[in-house]
């Protein structure tokens, strides 16, 4: 249960809308609020040709999701179980989470919002 009662340093957001490299989410300064953004938005951190990519996560939502998680390993541990929820996927609000790695010390989540992807083009 570490990032439960630790720290968001535990916690590390990946851009699911690259499938062939795992790209951390950046938190970022918004005109209302600071939000996760994949860094392929911005051309200093694109190949040449690349489109940007529009993924992102709001704190609200961010939020939402550990507290999913958090009450995962709540339950299970009152049954006095020991939860392994990497690779458990679920999809809210049409922004899809899947946990690439679980541990007590480290959770790595790929992040899919697809409301914010419309209208661009997937990395291929």
């Amino acid at each position: 249960m570490g990032f439960i009662t630790g720290s968001w340093e535990n916690v590390h957001l990946y851009c699911g809308a690259h499938q062939d490299e795992l790209v951390e989410m950046q938190l970022k300064e918004g005109p209302h609020s600071l939000f996760y953004a994949c860094p392929k938005y911005y051309p200093d951190n694109r190949k040449e040709g690349e489109h940007a990519c529009y993924n992102r996560l709001n704190l609200v939502d961010c939020e939402k999701m550990l507290s999913t998680i958090a009450d995962m390993i709540i339950e299970a541990d009152s049954k006095g179980e020991i939860v392994d929820l990497t690779n458990y996927s679920w999809t809210k609000k049409g922004i899809t989470y899947k946990i690439l790695h679980y541990s007590p010390s480290r959770l790595d989540v790929s992040v899919f919002n697809k409301p914010s992807m419309q209208g661009t083009k997937l990395p291929s």
